[in-house]
């Protein structure tokens, strides 16, 4: 965990981060006109994205997009996964947990802000308010839209930007399972590779 996934977040990390923050810049600099002549911008975008819309707005609607979030927000930070308990037992004695907890989520909500404006503008840049029902591969859908407008330079950050998704995909997926992996060293004595082998197996067999 430490010589691996964790030496890699700190290079690919504040790459990624970088990479989302100039291309929700960029998003906002769009501008397209569809077949029937309607021109969208990135700007505009914007506003869908930040400006509440409460038409047909009803208590029972209000109350499933409240439990969407809140479904969302668990999932994002971990809770019930087992993951901070297993990562809070790596922590040295002089850490400060409550001053890392608050930064987790400063930058769990920082980073979902930034998605968003990355994706949201540019999604009602090319395919209007109904391109938004895609759902979670709106990434796939926009973004490559966004890369060809962007020239040469396009498809070089369109390669880094993926790489960088695909290890922060990677790294969740690890923390997922270093929970359950730490659980069966623990319990049976065995080492960090029998473990991970043996829960590799399990998941392999289960999925």
């Amino acid at each position: 965990v430490g010589n691996g996934i964790e030496k890699m977040s700190k290079l690919l990390m504040p790459i990624l981060l970088v990479l989302i923050i100039g291309i929700s810049l960029f998003s906002l600099t769009l501008s397209y006109t569809d077949a029937s002549g309607i021109t969208r911008t990135g700007l505009e975008g914007l506003a869908v994205y930040v400006i509440p819309n409460f038409e047909g707005m009803t208590f029972s609607k209000f109350m499933q997009i409240l439990m969407d979030a809140a479904g969302q927000l668990f999932y994002s930070i971990s809770v019930a996964m087992g993951i901070m308990i297993t990562y809070g037992s790596y922590v040295k004695k002089d850490v400060d947990l409550g001053k890392s907890v608050n930064q987790i989520e400063f930058f769990d909500t920082f980073v979902a802000f930034l998605a968003g404006l990355m994706i949201v503008p540019a999604v009602y840049t090319f395919m209007g308010l109904e391109g938004m029902k895609a759902g979670p591969t709106l990434m796939f859908v926009s973004l490559p839209k966004v890369f060809e407008a962007m020239g040469a330079l396009g498809p070089f950050v369109g390669i880094l930007f993926f790489v960088t998704v695909l290890f922060a995909a990677l790294t969740s997926s690890v923390s997922v399972m270093e929970a359950v992996v730490a659980g069966v060293m623990d319990r049976f004595s065995v080492s960090r590779k029998k473990a991970s082998l043996i829960i590799a197996c399990i998941t392999f067999v289960m999925g």
